[in-house]
């Protein structure tokens, strides 16, 4: 009975070191090219999701929750992060963002499992930080609930 509990706890232990921090650090490599619900073509880059989760349809205020599909805890590829600073992750465990990443779920609710999936679940980034080596969405940083879109931002540029 001593031993399983120690091999337990061992493997308590490799798991929780397998989160955001310690996990292969950030992004690199490049992905496939990959087009989007819209048609718009994307170069990629690849992630390690170290958990997975679900994507949000649009990170717009008027529909935030509204979930396009899941994906899978694997090292996967994404298109670009932006910060929403009215919309937060949900937490995992201490860690908190409000960064998030486009990308296709490997699951497909609504527009071909296309949305925002969160920084908490990708490898490499701090509390409110952008994930290292994948490149930003350009929207502007200071969206807020009163200044942000009216509607969802369905996909970077759009």
């Amino acid at each position: 009975m001593t031993r399983i509990l120690l091999v337990a706890a061992a493997l308590a232990g490799s798991i929780a070191a397998a989160g955001p921090a310690s996990a292969a650090q950030g992004c690199s490599g490049a992905g496939p090219t990959v087009v989007d619900h819209h048609g718009t073509s994307w170069s990629t880059t690849y992630c390690n999701a170290w958990l997975g989760g679900n994507l949000e349809r649009g990170v717009g205020r008027d529909n935030p929750g509204e979930i396009s599909g899941y994906l899978y805890a694997n090292r996967a590829w994404f298109v670009c992060q932006q910060q929403f600073t009215y919309l937060e992750n949900p937490p995992v465990g201490d860690y908190r963002n409000n960064w998030w990443l486009y990308t296709q779920g490997d699951e497909a609710y609504l527009d071909q499992g296309w949305g925002w999936f969160p920084a908490v679940n990708v490898s490499g980034g701090g509390n409110y930080e952008p994930i290292p080596g994948l490149r930003h969405c350009g929207f502007p940083e200071t969206l807020s609930a009163e200044t942000g879109p009216s509607g969802q931002v369905d996909a970077p540029g759009h």
